[in-house]
């Protein structure tokens, strides 16, 4: 600013003279551009052509310019600082710089395609005092939303020009660009558009350096950081910034520092620069975060106090006058830390999710890894099965390759094997989702009800505790009997009875792989000792489990009394003479009438050996199975054994064809002893069985299948919310730069109307018994359902009517451009309704724009002096492309239409809104038509639509015909299609050229053709026979 001075009037001016002259100045702020410092050239390179243009000649270098000169007398020189920076922020912007060739791979959206460094690049282009400007946005960008930043500018903007103005007439001097810019008004829609450009920036440098960003969070959660505490908005700002510039160049000149407040932490996250830290509480830790700018060697070091459970980070508080059109200031709180004021990678997404989950099964997930080492061991399980029984792949493949269960498990294999700063990072994640999975409304049970993410499930681990049938899984007998007398314990504490009330029936497989059901006790029986003491009495009763193993001998049906079979009989209903006959068709199906002793005698060796059971032959007991499915019948016991007398065991619980409880029914009804037993099995007997590898991969897939199948989606909120997780993974799946915010953790996902109005729906493409399960699924979304999801997780908050968003084109989210896959895609390839996709760019907006084109849009006419360019002669079957010179352009008309996303009305912002856009044709640099996509965007399948596509052709009879084609006219030229003969088959030549078929076929629609889209490999017979079904004029796009 010393080339232009200071205004400094004679004294015999006189402060009268002094206004007129000042009046009459007008500096153009425009026309005022200096040499980027050469550390920020990488910055410039990485840019757009357009973006350049705006950066060094547009709006954004005017703001720039007049916000530099209007702060610059307050900015303290940092010239360390500066070329720090702009080291830094060209390493950044050379790691997501694009080629020509990339950049012209996004057709219409070339321009708006990379990296959004506008901002930064008209600061280095507008001197030292802009840069720090720059830093000022960065700062507030990082910690306020837009709305809120925004209003910020705005007031300390109104401030500084009141100072300036101040001090001129106190003492009658001043820079002239600083009085100048005091003077002139910056908008607030373009104060709305420098902010938004250094967000897009924050969120591209955040990616890029997320490695540091991530160590820095971790230290900043564990202080306590206020800002400041100063009530001023102008006062606090100024302070913030003007100390954090002060520390910050010290710091790269290698002076030392030691910060007790958080405007230091705030740039150091904010300008991604990453000095050594000293942390002193609560312990000494030196962290290295080895970053070249601060060669030099400085430090900072932080005392901050320990935060309380409550308040992590970096907080502050400004009262915002400029917020709302009326009202008292209102007073706003913001605050840093991993679990707030962020945004969260896909990954980072699933691993907080993983953390809601595990906080919804209650105590079941309590201990995260061994939950989450449970997670991904049954996909593991799954995974296997699959290599076994190809039905098993509808969980893991297809759809279910982005279901809930297959991302989650993914998320808890990751949390397993992390390790470090990245296993830290995970548990923040985890914490951070248990935290809002947290009730709201207050515990209504041990668990809690109300959930604020995910919604509650029905049952924990899947429900697959609930399954009586878990005892199945196991695969080893002696685990499966040790399970049901853990069961039989629990059992024995809320039922207490005779211990020989309850018994346990498992199945024994033999040598020649048939198999017997064998008996042994769920707690130990007293047994008598029988040895005495020295003075002649015996010992007291010992207890021990007893066993009764099948010896070798067959089993005779006819030890039951007739009397019991009777019995039995009348209770169920049953015919006598079919029981007796069923009970006999399995003695003689499935046991064998001899078997080697010799095993019995070595089974018997070791459990009194290795487990200290007594061992008995099961034929000296007299059990004995009316039916294999139905119950033991207890008979006279032998003289070893505490015994009950002949008795009817009823099943209560397991599996009842493979290992069960049975207890003594006699005056006890059954139903009220099976509510007596647990819910299920514990998470910590799920987890030890799963750890130690007992359970059988296939049984416990079909269980996972087969529970899967079962749930109901739509009256579980549970589900739907999860569900609702997967599909927003699916959306973003593509897009590795793309964040969400973290505030949709606050969200109940099962409610918004996005997820509502998918309710009811099937994919009918999906066989219900051997697809996906519905519950596995992700939703299958329309283009509006869509768009309304990727708003919410962009903005944390926007519940936005999908019914609203059916024109949507295209979404801008800051550095983020979502739009229909069809816009980048050759028109023969079929996309899928809801197939959005996402590229880096920005396209210079601020809030949440949807870009929809206007109803009818304009085309260029041909005129008389066209006709030299009008060719319409007959194919010959060459295949070209004659439309080498044609591109997409992305412009707007300036045309838009808010939409209230949030329930606070007097907002000065607009959050989200409808802007018109065109997308427009040029052959050579010359304008022929602005496009309306929405009739490609029509499902294939529709009716009586004016557009159809040829598939490759499936009649391998057709390549044995000699070479024939329809007669047709060729169209070369823009002028040659929209002056395409009636009643003409005409075939638009463009051979494999994406962006001009696309174009061509959009265009042909809005003329009125017939149109037709042929494949690259063209079969001129099945083009034919496509061609005989149509009267009306018929344009192919070849």
């Amino acid at each position: 600013m010393a080339s232009i001075g200071k205004f400094i009037p004679g004294i015999a001016s006189g402060s009268l003279d002094i206004q007129p002259a000042l009046a009459n100045l007008n500096f153009d702020f425009s026309l005022w551009k200096v040499a980027a410092p050469k550390e920020f050239e990488g910055v410039g390179s990485a840019l757009s052509t357009s973006r350049r243009e705006e950066a060094e000649d547009g709006k954004l270098h005017t703001i720039a310019r007049k916000l530099g000169a209007l702060f610059e007398s307050k900015i303290p020189a940092t010239p360390c600082l500066t070329k720090a920076y702009g080291t830094r922020a060209s390493e950044i912007a050379q790691a997501l710089s694009l080629d020509d060739q990339g950049r012209k791979s996004y057709g219409a959206f070339a321009n708006q395609a990379g990296l959004d460094a506008t901002s930064l690049w008209a600061a280095a282009t507008s001197g030292a005092s802009a840069i720090s400007i720059h830093l000022l946005a960065c700062l507030l960008a990082r910690m306020w939303d837009a709305p809120q930043a925004i209003s910020i500018w705005v007031e300390i903007i109104k401030k500084r020009r009141q100072e300036v103005n101040a001090e001129f007439e106190e003492s009658n001097i001043g820079h002239i660009a600083t009085l100048q810019a005091a003077r002139q008004d910056i908008p607030r829609a373009q104060l709305a558009e420098w902010d938004d450009s250094a967000r897009a920036w924050l969120r591209s440098a955040n990616e890029v350096k997320k490695k540091q960003q991530i160590q820095l969070m971790l230290i900043i959660d564990n202080v306590q950081a206020p800002v400041n505490s100063e009530s001023d908005t102008y006062v606090s700002v100024m302070d913030a910034w003007i100390r954090s510039l002060f520390q910050m160049e010290a710091l790269v000149k290698g002076v030392s520092q030691k910060v007790m407040s958080g405007e230091i932490l705030l740039a150091l996250s904010s300008w991604h620069l990453f000095p050594d830290l000293m942390v002193v509480t609560p312990s000494v830790a030196h962290v290295r975060q080895n970053d070249p700018v601060f060669h030099l060697g400085g430090i900072l070091t932080l005392g901050l106090p320990t935060p309380s459970s409550s308040e992590r980070g970096i907080h502050w508080s400004l009262p915002l006058a400029y917020l709302r059109y009326y009202g008292a200031p209102v007073v706003s709180a913001r605050s840093i830390s991993s679990g707030s004021g962020s945004r969260l990678n896909v990954q980072e997404l699933l691993q907080a999710t993983l953390g809601a989950l595990l906080q919804s099964w209650g105590r079941e997930g309590k201990d995260t890894a061994r939950a989450a080492k449970w997670m991904s061991c049954m996909f593991h399980m799954v995974t296997k099965a699959t290599k076994v029984d190809r039905k098993l792949s509808a969980l893991t493949t297809g759809d279910a390759e982005h279901s809930w269960f297959a991302l989650l498990s993914g998320a808890a294999g990751r949390y397993v094997v992390s390790t470090g700063l990245e296993r830290q990072h995970n548990n923040k994640l985890i914490s951070l989702g248990r935290k809002q999975a947290q009730t709201f409304m207050g515990m209504l049970s041990e668990r809690k009800q109300a959930q604020t993410f995910i919604g509650m499930p029905s049952e924990p681990l899947y429900g697959m505790p609930q399954q009586d049938r878990f005892v199945s899984l196991i695969t080893n007998e002696e685990d499966k009997i040790a399970h049901l007398r853990t069961i039989g314990k629990v059992l024995a504490q809320e039922w207490p009875s005779d211990k020989s009330h309850v018994l346990i029936r498992y199945k024994h497989r033999l040598s020649d792989s048939r198999w017997i059901y064998e008996y042994t006790t769920a707690m130990p029986w007293p047994i008598a000792n029988n040895k005495r003491k020295a003075d002649g009495s015996t010992t007291d009763t010992a207890e021990s489990h007893l066993r009764w193993l099948y010896s070798g001998c067959r089993t005779n049906f006819d030890i039951i009394p007739r009397a019991l079979i009777y019995w039995y009989s009348a209770r169920e209903g049953k015919d006598p003479r079919a029981v007796i006959s069923s009970k006999r068709q399995y003695l003689n199906d499935f046991v064998v009438s001899t078997h080697d002793k010799a095993d019995f005698e070595e089974r018997r060796r070791i459990l009194e050996a290795t487990a200290g059971e007594a061992v008995f032959k099961r034929e000296e007991r007299f059990l004995a199975d009316i039916f294999p499915d139905l119950g033991i019948y207890g008979g006279n016991p032998g003289k070893h054994e505490s015994h009950h007398p002949e008795a009817w065991y009823t099943f209560v619980y397991g599996a009842i064809d493979d290992a069960a409880l049975f207890v003594v029914e006699k005056g006890q009804n059954p139903r009220l002893i099976r509510e007596r037993l647990p819910t299920g099995t514990s998470a910590a007997e799920m987890y030890s069985l799963a750890e130690s590898d007992k359970l059988d991969f296939m049984k416990t897939s079909l269980m996972l299948e087969g529970i899967f199948r079962r749930r109901t989606v739509d009256d579980d909120k549970h589900l739907r919310s999860l569900k609702a997780i997967s599909t927003a993974a699916r959306l973003y799946s593509g897009s590795p730069h793309a964040t969400v915010d973290v505030r949709i953790l606050e969200q109940r996902l099962y409610n918004v109307k996005w997820i509502t109005t998918c309710l009811g729906q099937r994919n009918l493409a999906v066989d219900e018994l051997l697809g996906t399960p519905d519950a596995l699924q992700p939703y299958q979304l329309s283009d509006g359902q869509a768009f309304a999801c990727l708003a919410m997780f962009e903005s944390g908050q926007y519940d936005i009517d999908p019914n609203q968003l059916t024109d949507v084109i295209a979404m801008c989210s800051e550095n983020s451009i979502f739009f229909r896959a069809a816009l980048l895609t050759d028109p023969s390839k079929p996309i899928a309704s809801g197939d959005i996709r996402c590229l880096l760019g920005n396209i210079g907006r601020s809030g949440i724009a949807f870009l929809v084109p206007p109803k009818t849009p304009l085309c260029r006419e041909a005129s008389l002096d066209d006709w030299p360019y009008i060719e319409h002669n007959e194919f010959d079957g060459s295949l070209q492309d004659n439309f080498k010179a044609t591109s997409l352009h992305l412009s707007f008309t300036e045309a838009e239409s808010p939409l209230r996303v949030v329930n606070i009305l007097g907002g000065r912002d607009r959050e989200a809104f409808f802007l018109e856009t065109l997308f427009s044709i040029y052959d050579g640099g010359r304008w022929i038509a602005d496009l309306n996509f929405s009739d490609m965007f029509r499902p294939r399948s529709l009716p009586d639509a004016p557009i159809t596509w040829v598939s490759a052709c499936a009649t391998p009879d057709h390549a044995d015909i000699p070479d024939w084609r329809p007669k047709m006219i060729c169209v070369d030229s823009w002028l040659g299609l929209i002056n395409a003969p009636d009643e003409e088959i005409s075939l638009l030549r463009a051979h494999r050229n994406w962006q001009a078929r696309l174009a061509a076929a959009s265009l042909s629609l809005a003329l009125g053709h017939m149109t037709i889209i042929l494949p690259n490999e063209i079969c001129w017979h099945c083009v034919q026979s496509i061609i005989d079904e149509y009267l009306c004029d018929i344009v192919l796009i070849g």
